[in-house]
């Protein structure tokens, strides 16, 4: 998920999020027959932008996309989507004499956040409640602490509540992780297998408002210390039929979060020229509002 420079006013700020959604539904079979079973392909994708010059500069470029094809009673999906944000202050030069002089302007940005990931999941339906999952993710979150994270789940679910308005499903799962680490911690293994519980829940509050939340909580085997929670929310409002406002709200906790490298100084504040290992913050949070276009 990465950018293009922009050129504005000094002091402007323009912000264009744009996510397009293009969906083709088709009724899930409630029985089993013989014949090919009738089968649908959703689709959406997701761009961001946000762009901020004069005294300050700034630079998000963010793209996401997903399919999902649903027939009889499996459905497949996938997902991908990264973001990348730079940043900078405007620094100023003055070349001349202190009566004469010119005022040259420049700004050098540097990444300030930036996450990629991939996921791939199949559900299999077995009865109205019951149900099979597995999947697989990606996922390269260097501000976080790692380079990449490579997670495999498999287990069955439940779906509580299924109607026009109200969907509600808990999924239970024995996942494996194999994590890269940009600092790489002596203490922590970067192959584990763990334990996963998620529930999603999604609620039509009004004919043109609708609310979603996915919790997932992921603990470690080998370290049960290490429990990592992954909560989503969003809520879409409709502006038309064509138009709808979603804004969204992520929050990641990480109980044993990656290390990084600090500067040792003395008491004073006198640098040491050394580094000691201090682990990064535990939770990590983001607000998002985009405009999303279905068709």
């Amino acid at each position: 998920m990465k950018f293009s420079k922009f050129a504005g006013a000094p002091g402007t700020t323009v912000v264009v999020t744009l996510l397009f959604a293009a969906s083709l539904a088709a009724p899930l079979s409630a029985s089993v027959v013989q014949d090919e079973p009738d089968s649908s392909w959703s689709y959406n994708a997701e761009l961001s932008l946000l762009f901020t010059s004069g005294n300050s500069t700034v630079r998000t470029f963010g793209v996401g996309g997903g399919a999902r094809r649903e027939w009889g009673s499996g459905e497949l999906s996938f997902l991908a989507g990264g973001l990348r944000t730079e940043s900078g202050t405007t620094q100023r030069i003055a070349v001349g004499t202190e009566d004469h002089f010119t005022v040259t302007d420049y700004s050098d940005p540097k990444p300030t956040a930036e996450n990629y990931f991939l996921r791939g999941e199949f559900e299999r339906s077995f009865s109205d409640h019951v149900h099979l999952t597995t999947g697989a993710g990606w996922e390269r979150n260097t501000f976080a602490g790692f380079e990449s994270r490579l997670s495999l789940v498999g287990g069955i679910g439940n779906m509580w509540i299924e109607t026009e308005t109200t969907r509600l499903e808990t999924d239970y799962g024995i996942t494996f992780t194999a994590q890269n680490d940009v600092v790489d911690d002596p203490d922590k293994s970067a192959s584990f297998g763990g334990v996963r519980v998620s529930t999603s829940f999604r609620r039509q509050l009004t004919q043109t408002a609708d609310f979603e939340s996915t919790l997932t909580l992921d603990e470690n085997l080998t370290d049960g210390t290490d429990l990592r929670a992954d909560l989503a929310n969003s809520l879409a409002v409709d502006i038309n039929h064509l138009l709808a406002v979603k804004t969204g709200l992520r929050l990641v906790w990480d109980n044993v979060p990656a290390l990084t490298r600090a500067p040792l100084e003395q008491p004073a504040g006198t640098p040491t020229g050394q580094t000691v290992l201090v682990p990064r913050h535990k939770l990590d949070s983001t607000l998002t509002i985009a405009l999303v276009a279905n068709f």
